[in-house]
């Protein structure tokens, strides 16, 4: 059940890349992942080539656990403790070092990931402190500011490539902000699912869309000349981008049917699994930047039961990406981040739920070249105080910019805007993730 508070409201090193997989499947907890299916994403990759991939070669892969996610039951359990929630823990493949033991497949990947365990935001409405997660900067009426994903397409996106440089999979759509129409994003409701509106409608062929398209071209010049220049370029640009899209072959990255069943399974049949595998598919083949979102974590009641299901999706799904990220050499270059708003209350209502906390929480990040198998900043035991400095949203925007080769000091606002940098200059990158520091 959500909270019915208005501001509680969501909406929506070196080994061969076989015996990688052979060791990662071999590794304790990692039950799903048998040395079958290894086999089975090596003879997926080894059919699909690279899927025709150009365009972007750093992408980012954002999970985003909509209405925020008890760190409690995920990433930083407090077993024992008044605060724990009654939670066991799952050792990971790094010594000292727990997840939940909802988490068991990640536990097994640790390794390649890393967890910050001291993020802190400082706004603790939904509306609000997803915008800053998303934005980087606290939002503002005074500028439109794009979010993540709009900002690595920007940076890392190939503009002539015939798929959409940012796609967004569920959840609410993101805002492009002052960076435009070229780079808002492609949306899609259900990946299980064929996307509307991307055929010729019966009749109508290329040649004859052709003429159609020159006949608007005409049309429109007089409203060009009074001004509507402009506006008839953003048009221009979407009508373009619609018909690249319509035309090419790599459209087949939509379409997951061409996925054996057992890879279905691996990631999870539910929307956000399916979401993720999507995900994976279009970053092999050049899109820039994917977000996928996961429902639910907004457990102001009964958060122990609803947490343990919203695990059982993210498990699979993010410890599948990273394995078939890895045996298709896409994981040093696609950098995957899973978060939410803000983190969870230490203490339990009666409701049995957790509230809005936004003083600490959880952020998850695997791939992109980082240094794996360590939590960044920690919590006291039970969880009500960071004994260390918390990390800020402009911190993590930093690291990713860093991490991905974003150049996150230009200004690129619009004449007559506030000059605003890509990324908060409040920002610094957490030097321990970074490989080169």
């Amino acid at each position: 059940m959500a909270c019915s508070h208005d501001s509680c409201r969501t909406t929506d090193l070196p080994l061969t890349r076989r015996s990688w997989l052979a060791r990662v499947a071999a590794a304790g907890g990692a039950t799903w992942l048998a040395p079958s299916l290894a086999d089975l994403f090596v003879q997926s990759a080894s059919a699909q080539g690279d899927g025709g991939r150009t365009g972007a070669n750093k992408h980012l892969i954002l999970l985003w656990l909509a209405g925020g996610p008890s760190q409690f039951e995920t990433f930083d359990p407090k077993p024992g403790t008044p605060t724990g929630g009654g939670i066991n823990i799952r050792p990971t493949a790094t010594a000292g070092w727990t997840f939940s033991q909802w988490l068991p497949n990640l536990a097994a990947r640790a390794e390649q990931m890393a967890v910050i365990r001291s993020f802190r935001s400082s706004e603790g409405s939904h509306a609000r402190a997803s915008d800053l997660a998303h934005f980087g900067y606290t939002p503002t009426p005074a500028i439109a500011f794009p979010t993540i994903g709009a900002i690595v397409a920007h940076q890392l996106g190939d503009g002539d490539h015939p798929l959409p440089p940012f796609v967004q999979v569920d959840g609410l759509v993101s805002s492009s902000g002052y960076l435009g129409v070229d780079v808002a994003p492609f949306f899609v409701r259900d990946p299980g699912k064929k996307i509307d509106n991307l055929n010729y409608r019966r009749g109508v062929d290329a040649p004859r869309l052709d003429r159609r398209e020159q006949l608007r071209q005409v049309l429109e010049q007089g409203f060009v000349g009074r001004g509507g220049g402009d506006a008839a370029r953003r048009h221009d640009t979407q009508r373009q981008r619609a018909r690249r899209l319509m035309d090419t072959e790599l459209i087949s990255a939509f379409d997951l049917a061409t996925e054996p069943d057992a890879v279905h399974d691996a990631y999870g049949r539910g929307r956000f699994g399916q979401g993720v595998l999507l995900a994976r598919r279009l970053v092999e083949r050049g899109v820039a930047a994917v977000e996928v979102t996961l429902r639910g974590w907004d457990t102001h009641v009964d958060n122990l039961p609803t947490t343990r299901n919203l695990c059982g999706e993210l498990d699979p799904a993010l410890s599948a990406l990273i394995d078939d990220l890895a045996q298709r050499d896409l994981l040093d270059d696609t950098l995957v981040v899973a978060m939410g708003e803000f983190g969870r209350t230490p203490t339990t209502n009666a409701s049995g739920g957790r509230d809005h906390w936004p003083q600490n929480g959880c952020v998850v990040l695997a791939g992109g070249g980082l240094r794996g198998g360590q939590a960044i900043g920690a919590t006291d035991a039970t969880g009500e105080a960071l004994v260390t400095p918390p990390t800020s949203i402009a911190d993590l925007f930093a690291t990713v910019a860093a991490l991905l080769g974003v150049q996150g000091d230009k200004d690129l606002t619009p004449p007559g805007t506030r000059p605003t940098s890509l990324v908060d200059p409040l920002g610094r990158p957490l030097r321990e993730l970074l490989r080169n520091s």
